[in-house]
């Protein structure tokens, strides 16, 4: 039996907690204004028509509709098109 604990044992042992980031609303989806679409950390996605984005990069819908993806010079975009809802 050791009678000290060892190096790094009692250096170890802690962990952060997980953010629970991600896509929460995949395309095609209907959400209502103000729902969250994207948890990011930087702007891995960007917002497009009628997504707005908050201090944190989180993406989120401005009005009633279906999520969509896409690209826009490059760039992953996330958008949410209303007259699906309307009609």
């Amino acid at each position: 039996m050791s009678k000290t604990k060892g190096a790094g044992s009692t250096r170890n042992g802690r962990d952060s907690q997980s953010k629970r980031l991600g896509v929460k609303a995949y395309a095609g989806t209907t959400v209502s204004a103000g729902s969250i679409i994207i948890r990011q950390r930087g702007t891995r996605f960007h917002a497009g028509e009628n997504v707005g984005r908050g201090g944190d990069d989180t993406l989120f819908a401005l009005k009633t509709g279906v999520v969509g993806f896409g690209t826009r010079r490059g760039r992953k975009v996330v958008n949410i098109l209303t007259e699906a809802v309307e009609a």
